[in-house]
């Protein structure tokens, strides 16, 4: 079976230099029943694959290592495999006409390279002949063949499959308490007047209590990402935002738009979430620890004579936030998931028959690894 020998020697020379090609004396890799696969068939199987682990993990050797090995594995797995299967396309009689490649060929490269010369040049500067090419385009299209032979068409999720699913997976669909918010983010800039921002934001709701529609200040005035489309942050559950604002958005009436909002970061990994009056007053402020999972820490509420404004770090960012609708906890119906289970069942039921059906080829046929 296989050794470790080769998978080690690609490995070490695939990451040898992040930025020039590997290079290797050839060898046999494997033989699949008559057809050797050598080692530079792997390595250019492999090569799109370690290219990119090459860029993701440049800053991490070991991580790089361990990826580079399994990339060169499973292309070498894929080729055998890919033997196998054009060994019983042949055994079956299988005929393919030579126009429907050229066809195929013909969509491909326009699709990938635009056309002939740009695929010319590629091929060159990757020392590949076009007869090479063709070949394994001709592999791939009898590949895909069998495989919609042998696993796509024999694919079929039943709805009772679907209903079953649902059934013994209902906690997977749960949802908490929810509610559908629009926000106008107003950020504090640095050294800047903190007064300044706090009025602007009590100015805006002030419109807004007058009649002005929400999403239209939003468009004018907030600062956030979703300021286009008047500031739509759609449905949101406690999971989805800070603890503090989340106690905010629930405690908001429908329809409504909150008191002028801020937070407060602090530089122990403790936050704070405060609100102001319409005079600018600090109405409240609740403190809590981002690092222990937004656990509440303290509350100021100086109205009530329990702390002071002082006790309170100067805000980053100001918030108003309009609840346009509210839903309590519920599980979403099969109608609402049904597609999905769908698609995650026939992802796995694919897995399954490609590996059984992979597993019977290689029950009939010789195949070692060197």
């Amino acid at each position: 079976m296989r050794t470790t020998i080769l998978i080690t020697t690609l490995a070490a020379l695939a990451v040898c230099d992040a930025r020039a090609e590997f290079k290797l004396v050839n060898g046999i890799a494997a033989i699949a029943d008559d057809t050797v696969i050598t080692v530079q068939d792997v390595r250019e199987a492999a090569a799109p694959t370690v290219s990119l682990y090459e860029r993701t993990y440049f800053n991490d050797a070991r991580m790089l290592q361990q990826k580079t090995d399994s990339a060169i594995t499973e292309a070498l797995e894929a080729l055998v495999d890919r033997q196998m299967i054009l060994r019983d396309f042949k055994n079956l009689g299988g005929v393919i006409q030579e126009s429907y490649i050229d066809d195929v060929i013909k969509d491909r490269i326009r699709e990938q390279f635009g056309d002939r010369v740009t695929l010319t040049k590629t091929l060159q500067a990757q020392g590949i002949t076009w007869e090479t090419f063709r070949q394994r385009e001709r592999e791939k299209i009898i590949t895909q063949i069998m495989e919609r032979k042998n696993v796509r068409e024999a694919l079929l999720i039943s709805p009772a499959k679907i209903e079953r699913h649902y059934q013994t997976n209902a906690q997977n669909y749960k949802l908490g308490d929810q509610v559908k918010l629009r926000v106008i983010v107003l950020n504090r800039p640095q050294n800047a007047d903190v007064d300044e921002v706090r009025k602007l934001a009590a100015q805006i709701r002030a419109k807004i209590d007058g009649g002005a529609p929400f999403a239209e200040m939003a468009s004018t005035y907030s600062e956030g990402p979703d300021r286009r489309q008047g500031g739509q942050w759609g449905w949101k559950q406690d999971s989805q935002l800070r603890r503090g604002l989340w106690e905010i958005a629930s405690g908001t009436a429908t329809g409504l738009c909150s008191r002028v909002i801020s937070m407060s970061s602090a530089s122990d990994g403790t936050y704070w979430v405060s609100q102001y009056g319409p005079a600018g007053e600090l109405v409240q402020a609740r403190r809590f620890n981002e690092r222990e999972k937004d656990s509440f820490v303290e509350e100021v509420k100086p109205a009530e004579g329990k702390g002071t404004a002082d006790a309170v770090p100067n805000p980053q960012v100001f918030y108003l936030m309009q609840v346009e609708e509210k839903q309590i906890a519920r599980t979403k119906s099969l109608a609402e998931v049904r597609d999905e289970i769908e698609k995650d069942l026939l992802l796995q039921e694919r897995a399954r028959l490609q590996k059984k059906w992979i597993e019977k080829l290689r029950s009939k046929s010789f195949f070692r690894y060197f």
